[in-house]
């Protein structure tokens, strides 16, 4: 530290500077630049400093006044203070003056602290700003949510589609489950159990006074890597890359690998209300959960019973080998669950699947169980059989599954004791057995089957030709022979029926 304190200001600058790519460096310039501007439509050549009321009144609306005040005066902090990543900032140590300038090695300097840094380094420079916002950790939480989402859910759009981006602020107020999630998600990923009391108490220990607790906001973000990531995509999207290139296919490839925003989707319904069941913050959690050949595909919805009809058939016929898919359902009792199957739906007579798969609750929490290694339980679909149960099946047993929707559509169940054995959920439902409200089906990669080549009829059964010699051997044997009832699937499906 000593050694770069020694340097000039032009030679710090050229090094911390050296470190952003050519792309992020131009990007950089051109919003100091914007700051700088005070629409007199002048030439100003070599800007060097910009006031803090200039970044605060250019800061997109987007930022909620709390976080704008908290980046301003973080930037200002560092233009006074060249080794402020290495100190606790007492709340009251700064205050937003309009007047005070930032200089452009002081503002290069802290978007380098916040993306180019040791994670130590940069929870110390989100610890500052969350401290100089003026809020609680919920309210600093909350503001961080509403404008990296915004920003993710970008994705959406198609280039055809992009003249509706204004609307997407509309989509995000406060979404207390996804806050919930992320407050938690450390204790989460370490498996501490989950009760009432535990989010509240949490909070508490966070917090003094309204204040921010150094050593255990330092501690809960470096174990965060959920905040980490959409705090990341708010930095990147402000000072690095604003705008999205929808133009390259592999620039687009790599922000939806990262899930530096959104897949693609195609819905039925207005596309700012994608879906009846899930709202953006709900598919970011999802979409966040998915393997990598399943976030740069189109997201299709195949199937919704407010469109589609409460039909057996038609939901099954929309969810057969149809490739990775998302179930999504709604009890009468308002718990919205389902799951992630990576395998396609197929009629099976037993339990298959991929460690891909993941169970979800959507609410009353926001949680997602991946597999377990306790069995391969982890999908199953029958139907027409009078020896097997008929439904769909994710986890547990049958009779006990950790997700099952019965063939009458009408029914489920959602069974553990506590947890699923599959997949460590608990029960998704308010009730162990639920009635259906809604569902929706999710495509979110193409199956990799080849349809030509899918028996698209029953199969005939070595049984079938000789029947008169079957019931011989069940009078000689005294058994009932019921391998007989047992047939390939049929996948095709009467919606009349």
């Amino acid at each position: 530290m000593g050694n770069r304190q020694s340097k000039t200001s032009e030679e710090l600058f050229s090094e911390i500077f050296s470190e952003f790519t050519e792309e992020e460096k131009a990007t950089l310039l051109k919003v100091f630049d914007e700051f700088a501007s005070d629409n007199s439509n002048i030439q100003k050549p070599k800007i060097t400093e910009v006031t803090a009321a200039n970044i605060k009144n250019h800061l997109p609306s987007t930022i909620g006044e709390s976080l704008k005040n908290g980046f301003v005066t973080y930037f200002q902090s560092i233009s006074v203070e060249s080794s402020i990543s290495t100190k606790i900032i007492e709340k009251t140590s700064y205050q937003i003056s309009p007047s005070n300038v930032i200089t452009k090695l002081g503002f290069v300097s802290a978007i380098h602290n916040l993306v180019k840094t040791l994670p130590i380094d940069r929870s110390q420079a989100i610890y500052t700003i969350g401290q100089l916002s003026q809020g609680t950790l919920i309210d600093f939480v909350r503001e961080v949510v509403q404008a990296s989402l915004a920003y993710w859910f970008e994705g959406i759009y198609s280039p055809k589609q992009r003249k509706l981006k204004k609307e997407v602020n509309k989509l995000f107020k406060d979404d207390i489950y996804l806050i919930n999630l992320i407050i938690l998600n450390p204790k989460i990923k370490h498996k501490e159990s989950e009760d009432d009391e535990l989010l509240s108490n949490f909070i508490k220990e966070a917090e003094i006074n309204g204040s921010f607790d150094h050593d255990r906001f330092m501690n809960w973000y470096t174990n965060n890597l959920l905040f980490q990531h959409l705090f990341n995509i708010l930095v990147n999207r402000l000072f690095l890359y604003q705008t999205i290139p929808y133009h390259s296919e592999d620039e687009m490839y790599k922000l939806r690998s990262s899930n530096q925003i959104s897949s693609e989707i195609y819905s039925p319904y207005k596309l700012m209300e994608f879906s009846n069941l899930l709202s953006p913050a709900d598919y970011y959690i999802l979409n966040d959960n998915l393997p990598l050949d399943c976030k740069n595909t189109k997201h299709t919805m195949l199937f919704s019973s407010v469109r589609d009809g409460g039909s057996w058939n038609a939901f099954v016929n929309s969810l057969i080998y149809q490739g990775s898919t998302y179930i999504i359902i709604r009890d009468k009792d308002g718990y919205i669950f389902g799951g992630f199957a990576y395998e396609d739906w197929k009629q099976n007579p037993k339990f298959y699947g991929d460690r891909k798969n993941f169970l979800f609750s959507i609410r009353p929490k926001l949680r997602c169980y991946p597999t377990t290694s306790y069995n391969n339980n982890f999908q199953y679909l029958n139907f027409g059989v009078k020896t097997l149960p008929n439904g769909l099946a994710m986890g547990g047993q049958f009779d006990y599954c950790g997700l099952w929707i019965d063939s009458d559509f009408i029914h489920g169940h959602s069974k553990a004791a506590p947890l699923s054995s599959t997949y460590a959920s608990p029960r998704l439902s308010k009730q162990e057995d639920f009635l259906i409200d809604e569902v929706e089906v999710w495509s979110v990669r193409p199956t990799q089957v080849d349809l030509d080549e899918v028996q698209k009829g029953p199969k005939r059964s070595a049984l079938d030709s000789h029947p008169g010699e079957l019931d011989l051997l069940e009078m000689a044997t005294g058994r009932k022979m019921y391998s007989k009832e047992v047939r390939e699937p049929d996948l095709t499906l009467d919606d009349d029926e």
